[in-house]
């Protein structure tokens, strides 16, 4: 996928983020969970694209996060010690939360909280490139 497809992409899983917050955390682990670990690889494929570390043939899937050593297979980015673990992290949720049995509002807000970081961290880094 192209660059702009990536962030189009991440944007979707955005909009079904906040649509699902204002539906009620409680009511919406499974949604939460499942966009925020795809949306924040597809915001990472954004980034990766635009700092020009990886090429348009070059594909990243949410599945490789789900061990610790998923930044092996990646080019070297800028805060990638900080960001991998929390890619991991989300993807670990996403299959707790999506085939686990309900878990309290508050477990799915940090599963948010930590999607907001990881967004927070590849748009700074986005940011600084040209």
């Amino acid at each position: 996928m192209k660059e702009e497809e990536h962030f189009n992409a991440y944007s979707e899983h955005r909009s079904v983020i906040d649509w699902a917050i204002d539906r009620g955390v409680e009511h919406s682990q499974r949604t939460i969970a499942m966009h925020a670990s795809r949306g924040a690889v597809e915001l990472l494929s954004f980034y990766l694209h635009k700092a020009r570390k990886i090429d348009q043939g070059f594909q990243i899937n949410h599945r490789g996060f789900k061990s610790p050593q998923a930044g092996r297979k990646l080019p070297g980015f800028e805060k990638k010690e900080v960001i991998v673990p929390k890619l991991v992290e989300l993807e670990n949720n996403c299959e707790n939360f999506t085939y686990g049995s309900q878990k309290p509002a508050s477990e799915i807000k940090e599963v948010v909280e930590l999607f907001n970081e990881v967004e927070k961290l590849l748009k700074e880094s986005a940011k600084d490139e040209k």
